[in-house]
């Protein structure tokens, strides 16, 4: 893995978390996320920076903290380019980052950050995740700037969005997410909110590692919102391609019989079923002691891993006898 920054926009701060490519994964592109920390544009919160960062990474994701122009000398069209200027670098650099769709994740005033870029940008990220985010102008002067108001700029090529937020915030009201949603409704934008019952604004993950060491930062149903998040963004973008069949307990059961599906090494551990194998797939049985991946694969498995040991009619002929058809 590459971790690397690099400045975009008005010299904001990109902090990139890359995985390469590996032939083990199958992995050659993977989506990413623009991860907008809050702060009320005054500064940008770690609490909501790098574990978020770390949390996406963990889930296949490569992802990418910005660092955006904050503070009362830098006004929003300014955080807004750097935003912009990310996105747009991230898009331009896709082949070197091994990344393939784009979502934007912000939280409190990241999350209006995030939104903008969503419905007011030319170029929009291809998903949006926000918590409590800002969405009201009404919230800008307060704060001293003049920002949009995300819910009258909502189109029909607003991104997918996935909200999050609770019913009791007191700093950003959830009328900000309401109001919103309401506007994607109207436009016919798929969305997924949650709306919890208990948690004061600014939870982060809401667990202890982001908590700065408070209890009310900390909530169960709330840390929910990052594996839903994942699951929303997976429909997106699309899953991890896999192939063949889940285990389930019947495959448990399948290996504990003599067959096509028990373990060359308990194979071998059975009269029947060594001499079976060493009449049928005689380079399966030499191979077995020597090497521990032959040893704990079955026969249908070395045969669709194509490893030359075995050959169809080989198969064919040891299942006939392992299930007494050739008997």
């Amino acid at each position: 893995m590459r971790v690397f920054t690099t400045t975009v926009g008005h010299g904001a701060e990109l902090t990139c978390y890359v995985q390469d490519p590996s032939e083990e994964l199958a992995l050659k592109a993977r989506p990413a996320v623009l991860v907008l920390p809050g702060g009320g544009y005054f500064f940008t919160s770690d609490r909501e920076a790098e574990p978020v960062a770390l949390a996406y990474l963990a889930e296949g994701f490569n992802a990418f903290v910005l660092r955006y122009s904050t503070g009362a000398d830098a006004p929003f069209e300014q955080s807004f380019d750097d935003a912009k200027a990310a996105l747009a670098w991230l898009r331009a650099s896709a082949d070197d980052l091994h990344i393939d769709g784009v979502a934007a994740v912000g939280f409190s005033a990241g999350g209006h950050l995030a939104a903008s870029l969503a419905t007011a940008a030319t170029n929009k990220p291809d998903a949006l995740v926000v918590g409590y985010p800002v969405t009201l102008a009404e919230f800008g002067p307060p704060i001293g700037k003049d920002i949009l108001d995300i819910p009258s700029l909502v189109t029909g090529e607003t991104p997918p969005t996935f909200l999050f937020s609770t019913c009791d915030d007191v700093l950003v009201p959830v009328r900000n997410s309401l109001e919103f949603l309401s506007a994607l409704a109207a436009h016919h934008v798929p969305f997924e909110s949650h709306i919890y019952l208990l948690g004061v604004h600014g939870l982060s993950l809401a667990k202890p590692l982001t908590a700065s060491g408070r209890a009310d930062h900390v909530d169960e149903a709330v840390a929910q919102w990052l594996p839903d998040s994942v699951r929303f963004l997976r429909a997106v973008f699309g899953g991890f391609t896999t192939s063949g069949e889940p285990e389930t307990y019947e495959t448990v059961l399948a290996r504990r019989v003599v067959g096509m599906d028990m373990p060359i090494n308990r194979l071998l551990d059975d009269e029947a079923g060594a001499a079976a194998l060493r009449r049928h797939a005689p380079a399966v049985a030499e191979a077995a002691p020597l090497d521990l991946s032959v040893a704990r694969s079955s026969i249908r498995q070395l045969l669709e891993q194509g490893s030359g040991l075995v050959t169809p009619e080989a198969v064919a002929g040891l299942e006939a006898e392992l299930t007494g058809q050739g008997k």
